[in-house]
């Protein structure tokens, strides 16, 4: 019915161009010398798309690291950092009794970050079945956006302050790894809204019930 199309479309423009502006007052927080609010604000935004989206998922980590990996046009956060995929797996108790065989694997990478995929391939020869299922369901836990999850959403939420996390030693395709801090997420954030809003706009439904 058009009227009720373009009740919709109004409240979808509203509600996009409110979040636009919110987003945009992030940067002028972190000019005046609060970056540590800023980035909190920006890691939160972040979270809270990513559970509009993947509502069906209660999992509000996964729901942030999907939504930065799918949306924040950035393939750093989809890769996988050898240290993080080591430090995750020895905590799962499903991995213990092969533990030694899977960091030597993952020793062989290096210190270089690797793709989601070439991580799995060259696991699975040493995985059972149950380990493999584990892997394919929490795959995101091991990437660059959980570090980002972990080392900075989570520390600034429940412990006021968090340093940017730089990647002194670690490489990509033989370059250098930027920092986690508010620039990097800040335009993360800004490609996840941008899309969510033209989702939204195009389709004349909210971007989550697509």
């Amino acid at each position: 019915m058009p009227e009720e199309s373009d009740g919709k479309a109004f409240f979808i423009k509203a509600y996009f161009d409110d979040l636009e502006q919110r987003i945009a007052c992030l940067r002028e927080l972190q000019a005046a010398g609060h970056e540590n609010e800023a980035l909190m604000l920006c890691c939160c935004y972040i979270e809270a798309l990513g559970s509009q989206r993947y509502h069906q998922s209660n999992r509000k980590a996964k729901n942030y690291c999907t939504i930065l990996v799918e949306y924040g046009d950035n393939a750093l956060f989809g890769l996988v950092h050898p240290k993080q995929a080591v430090q995750v797996l020895r905590t799962v108790k499903l991995f213990v009794n092969n533990i030694n065989a899977i960091e030597a694997a993952i020793s062989t990478i290096g210190k270089q970050l690797c793709q989601a995929q070439s991580l799995l391939e060259l696991l699975r020869p040493i995985l059972t079945s149950k380990q493999k299922d584990w892997l394919d369901n929490n795959l995101y836990k091991l990437t660059i956006a959980a570090i980002s999850y972990e080392r900075v959403r989570s520390e600034l939420v429940h412990d006021i302050s968090a340093a940017p996390v730089s990647f002194s030693e670690t490489t990509y395709n033989g370059n250098p790894i930027p920092s986690i801090d508010f620039d990097l997420l800040y335009v993360a954030l800004q490609s996840v809204f941008a899309e969510a809003k033209r989702q939204s706009v195009d389709a004349n439904k909210w971007y989550w019930e697509l």
